[in-house]
């Protein structure tokens, strides 16, 4: 069975001519799992060790978002726009029901992608189950934005590095410092010498593009942010009572980024939601626990 470090890509396009990059991979059959990553990430530096879990138990489907890492097209500039060309890719593939694992702008995504499909039964499109970690809903009055000033300045740099993400997603504590070194190295084990492709980077690193593509997602950000951008259809918040599916949040026990309290936020608004928080723990707990939330989140799916 390919690995994710392995799979060859996909591609799809769209009549406009956007081409969607994306694999598949793990068992045959049931309903697959679609992940969906974050701000300036690629389907390639998603972590193996997550990946290869939940694809020893599901089938799962890798994709990289319109103009954004093997993909070719403009990147959105609204977390609608994102989510509406996830659901057009999905219909493109012929999927007509999917779970779905959003995590962090992947989780906006994905909570856009479910109230829109599920609302709308002309769409074709259903989420059956979602998991939403290390995000948000859109604004409201009870969702807190970050309290560390330089979020920005590290999100946004014309370089990643593993400062970087040691910074953003993994706490400061030495158990904090070793799990993002793993971390950063597992990111890279897919190459060409095991691929036979050559992996794509971090959307606009290096600005390359100008920025226009991290511009594009900064902008897709604000948005969703903002009280009176992000209403009807490009917001959550006040429709998350409407989404009646079974909903698994997760976070660390203190996100740099997206503060935790958020995820408890979404976890009493939505009618049917369980929440896990992991301990000395940040944004990126998914990873530093990678094997303990792959089998969470195949109990859950499961279930």
């Amino acid at each position: 069975m390919a690995t994710h470090q392995t799979a060859k890509t996909q591609y799809v396009s769209t009549p406009r001519g956007t081409k969607f990059a994306y694999r598949r991979l793990g068992t045959s059959g049931g309903t697959p799992l679609v992940i969906l990553t974050h701000f300036r990430g690629v389907m390639d530096k998603l972590d193996p060790e997550l990946v290869n879990a939940l694809a020893a138990q599901r089938a799962v489907v890798l994709v990289d978002y319109a103009g954004v890492g093997l993909s070719t097209g403009a990147v959105a500039t609204t977390m609608r726009q994102a989510a509406d060309d996830v659901a057009e890719f999905l219909t493109l593939i012929g999927a007509r029901e999917v779970d779905v694992l959003g995590f962090s702008l992947g989780g906006y995504v994905a909570q856009l992608l479910a109230l829109n499909a599920n609302g709308n039964p002309a769409a074709g499109l259903r989420v059956r189950k979602l998991i939403l970690a290390g995000t948000a809903s859109s604004a409201g009055p009870d969702v807190a934005a970050s309290r560390h000033t330089d979020v920005r300045d590290y999100a946004a740099a014309q370089h990643v590095t593993p400062a970087t993400f040691e910074t953003l997603f993994f706490p400061k504590t030495s158990a904090g410092a070793a799990a993002a070194a793993q971390w950063w190295a597992r990111v890279h084990e897919r190459s060409r010498a095991t691929s036979g492709e050559e992996p794509a980077t971090w959307l606009s690193e290096g600005y390359v593009d100008g920025a226009a593509g991290l511009k594009a997602q900064v902008a897709q950000v604000a948005g969703y942010a903002a009280p009176e951008t992000s209403q009807g259809l490009d917001g959550s918040y006040e429709r998350l009572p409407e989404l009646r599916i079974p909903v698994l949040v997760v976070n660390g026990h203190d996100d740099y980024m997206i503060p935790t309290a958020n995820s408890f936020v979404l976890q009493q608004r939505l009618p049917s939601a369980q929440l896990v928080v992991y301990p000395d723990s940040g944004h990126g707990a998914l990873f530093q626990y990678a094997s303990l939330f792959a089998k969470h989140a195949v109990l859950f799916l499961e279930a």
